[in-house]
């Protein structure tokens, strides 16, 4: 949905669940991510293991209570998402083979022309179905490590904190990356964690399908001058 600003036409692209559900993610998923790493690595005193420790349970407190409170506010953006994570095409495979223009663009200082893509580009679409799965999977087999520890089999549990601990270690690298590419992407990253809004151009340069197919303009808003 369009509307009129002092300094332009922008277009909405986040609703606020959507970025109170990242600040969720921010809250809880990277202070999860990053004592999972120390508790990993064992590198400091037992004192301070535990307190990452605590500090990891918090962590995925925050990201399940997110996860579920978006899960129930607005399963329609989740659904729209999946289907959108898994649409595919031969624009999908253009835009992969070229890296989406990035490693042109950081490395070389080069813009390539890629593939026009919808709201996600292909690499968000890959990330958003490891989080999807992976991000799933953390939460449960956590919480099952959490509480049922003491009583599950054995094999059971080896099994639960292997695959926690490396799907986590997979998942952390890579929200990393996709943390220093949205911060790369500074306008998209101010309107994730802004008031959701991207200026109309920079959005068409980014997701032109999107543009083009399913947003609804609207009257403009009068602004008064200053």
């Amino acid at each position: 949905m369009k509307h009129v600003e002092p300094n332009g036409l922008r277009v909405l692209k986040h609703r606020t669940a959507s970025r109170l559900f990242h600040w969720g993610l921010i809250l809880g998923f990277m202070p999860a991510a990053i004592t999972g790493f120390i508790i990993w690595l064992k590198p400091l005193n037992e004192a301070m293991m535990n307190l990452a420790m605590q500090i990891h349970i918090a962590g995925a407190a925050i990201l399940t209570l997110s996860c579920a409170l978006y899960a129930i506010t607005s399963l329609d953006r989740i659904v729209a998402f999946v289907r959108l994570s898994f649409t595919w095409d031969d624009k999908d495979l253009g835009w992969m083979l070229v890296g989406g223009g990035y490693p042109q663009k950081m490395l070389l200082g080069k813009q390539i022309d890629v593939p026009p893509m919808d709201k996600m580009n292909s690499g968000q679409k890959i990330f958003g179905i490891c989080l999807l799965f992976g991000g799933s999977f953390l939460i449960m087999s956590g919480w099952i490590l959490y509480a049922f520890l003491p009583f599950a089999p054995k094999a059971f549990s080896y099994w639960m904190d292997f695959g926690h601990l490396y799907i986590g270690l997979f998942l952390g690298v890579f929200m990393f990356v996709h943390i220093f590419l949205g911060v790369y992407n500074w306008g998209e990253f101010k309107a994730m964690f802004g008031d959701g809004t991207q200026p109309l151009k920079e959005a068409e340069h980014h997701n032109p399908l999107w543009i083009s197919n399913k947003i609804e303009s609207v009257s403009p808003v009068k602004t008064r001058s200053s």
